[in-house]
C-alpha cells in the first residue's frame, strides 16, 4: 500500500507529457533559450566569484593590506554591474520567450478546438473552454519559464558553490552532503501535493467561469424567473471551495516554507559555529570563513529552492495537463475550412441507411433513408424532437452517423472536404446568433471581398436596409454581444441578409420568417422566393401554413419519414401531417378569438 502511494507521488509520467506538448515549442525557441542559458552560467559565475570576493576583501581588511583592497574594489563594482545587466537580459528575455510561447499555444489550441468534432465541442462546457486561454495557459510560465530555469541554475549553482566550498574546507562542506536529500525529498512529496490541489483548483475555476457564462447569456431569463438568489447562492458556494483550495495551496506551501527556511537557518548557524571554531584554530582564515558561509546561502538555499520551484512547476503542469486533455483529442480535418464559391447545384442528394445518436445508447435515426430532390423547395415537418434540425446537422457534415452514408453527386460527404461542403449552404437558423461588432461586420463574414452595393442589395431582398439607414451609423452600427441590441426579427432579418450574400446553392431555412410581423414576412418571403430560384431549399417549418407550396412536404416523427408528399396529398391522407394542420389551425383561432375578446372588452 504504501509502496503504491509513494509510486504515486513520485510519478514522472504526467511529467513526460507536459514535455511531450510543450517540448516542440522550445526547441522552436532554442535561440533564445541558448541565450537564456548562457545568462544562467553567467549568473552562477557571478555567484561564487561574489563569494571569492567577500572572501579576498575581508581577508585584506583583516590584515591592512591597502593595495590589495585597492584592486579588489573595483572587481566588486564590476561583479555587480555584470550581475545586474545579466538580471535584466534574463528578466527581458525570459519574458520574451514565455509570452511567445503562450502566444503560439493560443493559437494552436483555439485552431484545434475549430478543427474537432461537433460532439467534441457539444459535450465540453464554454466555461471549461475559456478557462484554457484565461487561466490554464496564463500559469504554464513555471513550466516554460522561472521554474523551468531555476531548475536548471539552482543545481549548477550548487554544483560549482560545493566545489569551491570544498576547496575552502572538506569538514564543513560535508554539512551540505547531509541537506541535500532533505531537500529533494521533502520538494519533491510537497510539490506533487500542491500539483494535485492545483488541479482540483483549475478544475474550480473552469466551474466557475461556466457558472457565469450561463449567468451572463442568460441574464433576462434568469431576472424573469427570480432566480438571482438561487444563483447568486450557487456562486457563493463555488467561489468558497475555490477559497478553500487555495487555502489548502498557502497552508501548503506554507508547511514547506517553514522547513525550508528552518533548514536554512539550522544549517548557516552550524557552519557559522564550526567555522569560528576553525577560524580559532586557525585552519581558515575568517575572509575564507565568510565566502563559505555565503556560498552555504548557495548551496541549502537551492537545495530547498529546488523543491520549491519544483513545487510551483508542478502548480504550472497541472494546467498543462488540463490542456493536453482538450489537443489530445482526434481534429475532424487537419485545414481550417474556408470558402470555396460552388458554383452549381450538386445533381443528386442521397441519405442512405443512416443510424445516428448523441450518446451512442438512445438513437435518433435508425435505418434512415430519404432522396432530396434537386432545385426544390422540401419542407420537413413534424413534432418537437422528431429530428428535423439533427437531420440538418448531418447533411452539413457537423456529426456523423454511426453507420451508413449521406452522398453528394454519389460521393460521400465524408469525403468532401469542409470547405466545399458547408459553401455548398446557406444556413439561417430559428435562433440568430451575430456577433459582437458592426451590422456590415456580420454582413462580411458570409464571403470575402463582399461589396458595399452587394450588402446593400442583400439588405434590401431581407428588408432590412430602411431599418439599417435610420440608425446614427447606419452599416457601422454596434450591435453588441449576440446583437442583443436589436429585436428578435431585425436580427432574423441581418441573418436572411448574410445567407443572401453567401450566395451558396443550397439553403437551409429553420423557419427563417418566425419572429418577423406580417408585413415583413410577405417582403422578406418575397426576396426568399427570388433567392430560392435554380436552389435546392431545404425548410423546417414550424407554422404549416407557410410551407402549403411546398414542392415537397416530409413529414417525421421520432426519426421516421412517417409521410411524404405535396400539400393536397398529405391532407387528403389521414395521418399526422393533416392532424398536425388541424391542430394548428385551431390553436390560431382561439389565439384570434381570445385576442378578439380582449379587444372588445
Amino acid at each position: 500500500m504504501m509502496h503504491s502511494r509513494i509510486k504515486h507521488l513520485f510519478n514522472f509520467k504526467d511529467i513526460e507529457r507536459t514535455f511531450s506538448l510543450l517540448g516542440p515549442y522550445i526547441v522552436k525557441n532554442r535561440k533564445l533559450y541558448s541565450v537564456l542559458l548562457l545568462l544562467l552560467l553567467f549568473s552562477v559565475s557571478m555567484t561564487v566569484a561574489f563569494a571569492w570576493f567577500i572572501g579576498k576583501i575581508t581577508d585584506a581588511a583583516v590584515q591592512g593590506d591597502f593595495n590589495q583592497m585597492r584592486w579588489l574594489v573595483p572587481i566588486g563594482f564590476s561583479i555587480i554591474i555584470v550581475n545586474l545587466i545579466v538580471s535584466y537580459f534574463d528578466t527581458y528575455i525570459e519574458s520574451m520567450v514565455t509570452n511567445k510561447i503562450k502566444l503560439e499555444l493560443k493559437n494552436t489550441l483555439l485552431k484545434h478546438i475549430m478543427l474537432l468534432p461537433m460532439k467534441n465541442i457539444s459535450n465540453t462546457r464554454t466555461g471549461d473552454l475559456l478557462t484554457h486561454f484565461t487561466n490554464d495557459i496564463n500559469c504554464i510560465n513555471g513550466v516554460i519559464g522561472s521554474n523551468l530555469l531555476g531548475l536548471i541554475h539552482i543545481p549548477l549553482t550548487l554544483i560549482a558553490a560545493f566545489i569551491y566550498m570544498v576547496n575552502i574546507n572538506w569538514q564543513l562542506s560535508i554539512l551540505t552532503l547531509l541537506v541535500t536529500p532533505i531537500g529533494i525529498l521533502g520538494g519533491a512529496f510537497f510539490g506533487i501535493l500542491i500539483r494535485n490541489n492545483s488541479r482540483a483548483l483549475f478544475d474550480q475555476v473552469g466551474n466557475i467561469n461556466s457558472n457565469l457564462n450561463e449567468v451572463f447569456h442568460g441574464i433576462s431569463l434568469l431576472r424573469s424567473f427570480l432566480l438571482e438568489k438561487i444563483l447568486l447562492k450557487k456562486f457563493h458556494r463555488q467561489t468558497k471551495d475555490q477559497y478553500d483550495l487555495e487555502i489548502k495551496n498557502a497552508k501548503l506551501h506554507g508547511f514547506f516554507n517553514f522547513g525550508a527556511q528552518g533548514i536554512n537557518s539550522f544549517t548557516y548557524i552550524l557552519s557559522l559555529c564550526l567555522g569560528a571554531y576553525f577560524v580559532l584554530n586557525e585552519t581558515i582564515s575568517v575572509g575564507s570563513l565568510l565566502s563559505f558561509v555565503t556560498l552555504m546561502q548557495y548551496t541549502t538555499g537551492p537545495l530547498t529552492g529546488i523543491a520549491s520551484q519544483w513545487g510551483s512547476f508542478q502548480s504550472s503542469a497541472s494546467a498543462v495537463e488540463r490542456i493536453s486533455k482538450v489537443l489530445d483529442q482526434n481534429i475532424e480535418t487537419n485545414e481550417l475550412p474556408s470558402y470555396y464559391k460552388a458554383q452549381t447545384l450538386p445533381k443528386t442528394i442521397d441519405i442512405y441507411n443512416i443510424h445516428f445518436s448523441y450518446d451512442d445508447q438512445k438513437a435518433i435515426f435508425s435505418n434512415f433513408n430519404l432522396n432530396i430532390p434537386i432545385g426544390k423547395l422540401v419542407a420537413f415537418v413534424g413534432p418537437s424532437g422528431a429530428g428535423k434540425t439533427t437531420l440538418f446537422n448531418l447533411i452539413q457534415g457537423f456529426y456523423k452517423p454511426q453507420s451508413g452514408q449521406i452522398l453528394m453527386d454519389d460521393v460521400s460527404i465524408n469525403e468532401i472536404s469542409p470547405s466545399v461542403l458547408r459553401s455548398s449552404f446557406a444556413y439561417v437558423a430559428q435562433e440568430t446568433f451575430l456577433f459582437s461588432g458592426t451590422i456590415k461586420e456580420n454582413l462580411l463574414l458570409a464571403r470575402p471581398n463582399l461589396t458595399d452595393l452587394e450588402i446593400t442589395n442583400a439588405a434590401i431582398n431581407a428588408n432590412i436596409h430602411n431599418f439599417i439607414m435610420s440608425l446614427p451609423n447606419q452599416y457601422d452600427t454596434e450591435i453588441g454581444e449576440r446583437g442583443v441590441r436589436l429585436s428578435g426579427g431585425q436580427k432574423q432579418r441581418i441573418a436572411i441578409a448574410r445567407a443572401i450574400l453567401k450566395d451558396a446553392p443550397i439553403l437551409l431555412l429553420d423557419e427563417a420568417t418566425s419572429a418577423l410581423d406580417s408585413e415583413s414576412e410577405f417582403q422578406v418571403k418575397e426576396a426568399l422566393n427570388r433567392l430560392m430560384k435554380n436552389k435546392t431549399t431545404l425548410v423546417i417549418a414550424h407554422r404549416l401554413s407557410t410551407i402549403q407550396h411546398a414542392d415537397l412536404i416530409i413529414v417525421m416523427d421520432e426519426g421516421r419519414i412517417v409521410q411524404q408528399g405535396a400539400h393536397e396529398e398529405l391532407m387528403s391522407q389521414d395521418g399526422l401531417y393533416r392532424k398536425l394542420t388541424q391542430t394548428q389551425f385551431l390553436t390560431n383561432q382561439t389565439n384570434s378569438e381570445s385576442h378578439l375578446s380582449v379587444i372588445s372588452n
